[in-house]
């Protein structure tokens, strides 16, 4: 590592002239390498040599290129823990104003961000915070002596509809010694006491006036949002889904089971579809699987299939295209739907349910079908100005919404995905005159009109947004999760 660290600092010394105007290429795709041998250190090992590396820039320039790749790199890393370093960065180079970042907006991003995630990171103390039960009692978690699964979700979130579930069927399960705290982020009662039917299970916590302060000592700014704590009141595990929480208490208990979804089998499925390019289809993707099983359950080995099996079915999931999509069906009723091997609780907590999940939400409204008869409030584009004459607000009937093109796009206002694609709405319509785009925000919808975004819920996957649709004339699904 001080070898490697030596050459990228007399690289980064050496640039210092040469690199006087973006991009700095170079140095960009040494620091880049310098990440990759860095991953898997602890915290404490990265911070340090993130700090050393900053601090040998002498050049002003490059020593901010260098700390904004840095806490970057960070702050959209992947890997649980990584964003420890990124709150270090902030506060000790950006918030003391060693160094400066490009504007004032960037800086306010950066406090926060420092703000809402000090308290929470991998290895500390959790902060305990008292909240109300059902019964209007107060009650104080994390708990000591247990694992603690604190869950924080909204009644509104699309994704907590998807996650919850998962959940719901781990808790159900029985196989670990944890107790979920399912803390609703919201205001109202009703809600909150409406989406406890059937989640027995579940502790049912909520703070409402805020006044223990959970969601900046939590760090929770969307939802849902999840953490592990241990017996010992620390946490080690953040930003959590199920399948990440599941592999995390194998961990922690040493258990040797069936883990799916792990890292390295991620990786390496990635890479198996890679090897298609952009001509991967649905097609090749179930060719992908079939030669999976006649390597392993072909030859009788039926553990090996239900780990390789139940991988794929994992990495399906977490492919939000419209290839991997199609595919969810046919694999699901191939190699899920085969009660003689998914024959255990725990099959079917993992991946039976997950199966079930994914294939219902496949088949809302598929490719070939017409939007259902649903009258939407929305916004209709046709001109690239938001504020245009071609800009209209109002009630739209999805049955016969179409154009040529034609998109109905699904977003909330916090998600930073929408962000990008509302951005790009205007290159469509601006440069196809005849293009309709109809937007619909899922989180105005959820307040003004429950019962239709009960029916949007029902009738199209939405359990990641950006969802977008495209339409032809007649309102005919030509393609669904498309990226604009």
């Amino acid at each position: 590592m001080k070898k490697l660290l030596a050459c990228l600092l007399a690289a980064v010394l050496g640039l210092s002239v040469a690199l006087a105007q973006e991009p700095y290429p170079e140095l960009g795709a040494k620091l880049d390498e310098y990440f990759i041998a860095l991953a898997g250190e602890s915290a404490a090992v990265q911070n340090a040599e993130c700090d050393f590396l900053i601090s040998a820039c002498q050049d002003s320039l490059v020593r901010q290129y260098t700390a904004l790749k840095i806490y970057d790199h960070y702050l959209k890393s992947r890997i649980m823990g990584d964003d420890a370093v990124a709150v270090h960065v902030a506060q000790k180079w950006f918030m003391s104003g060693v160094v400066k970042m490009k504007t004032d907006e960037d800086m306010f991003h950066a406090q926060l961000f420092a703000q809402f995630n000090q308290s929470s990171l991998i290895g500390m103390q959790a902060p305990r915070v008292k909240l109300f039960d059902t019964a209007g009692e107060t009650v104080e978690v994390p708990s000591l002596g247990a694992y603690n699964v604190l869950y924080f979700y909204d009644t509104g979130c699309s994704t907590c509809a998807s996650e919850t579930p998962r959940l719901l069927s781990l808790a159900r399960a029985g196989k670990y010694p944890i107790t979920v705290y399912a803390i609703y982020v919201g205001a109202s009662e009703d809600a909150w006491r409406g989406w406890q039917a059937g989640k027995d299970c579940f502790v049912h916590l909520w703070d409402p006036s805020v006044s223990s302060d959970w969601q900046r000592l939590y760090g929770v700014l969307q939802t849902p949002r999840m953490f592990l704590v241990n017996p010992a009141g620390v946490i080690v595990g953040r930003g959590l889904d199920t399948g990440a929480l599941e592999l995390l208490l194998n961990k922690e208990l040493g258990r040797e089971e069936h883990v799916y979804g792990q890292e390295g089998e991620m990786s390496r499925m990635g890479e198996l579809f890679a090897a298609y390019g952009d001509s991967l289809s649905a097609s090749d993707v179930m060719d992908v699987a079939d030669y999976l099983a006649a390597r392993t359950f072909g030859e009788g080995d039926v553990e090996a299939f239900k780990q390789v099996m139940g991988d794929m079915l994992y990495y399906i999931s977490s492919q939000k295209t419209e290839v991997f999509r199609d595919a969810v069906v046919p694999f699901v009723q191939k190699y899920i739907n085969l009660p003689e091997v998914w024959n255990t609780d725990l099959d079917k907590a993992q991946v039976v349910s997950l199966g079930e999940l994914l294939a219902d939400l496949a088949s809302r409204t598929p490719v070939g079908s017409v939007l259902p008869d649903i009258k939407v409030p929305g916004v209709l584009r046709k001109h690239k100005c938001l504020f245009s004459s071609g800009t209209r607000s109002g009630e739209f009937s999805l049955s016969s919404f179409g154009g040529r093109p034609g998109y109905v796009v699904f977003y909330t206002g916090g998600c930073s995905s929408c962000k990008e694609t509302l951005e790009a709405v205007d290159s469509i319509v601006g440069a196809n005159a005849r293009a309709r785009v109809l937007l619909v925000d899922l989180d105005y919808l959820q307040e003004a009109y429950p019962d239709t975004w009960q029916l949007l819920m029902d009738s199209f996957d939405l359990s990641a947004l950006p969802m977008i649709i495209e339409v032809d004339k007649k309102g005919v699904v030509q393609h669904r999760y498309v990226n604009l």
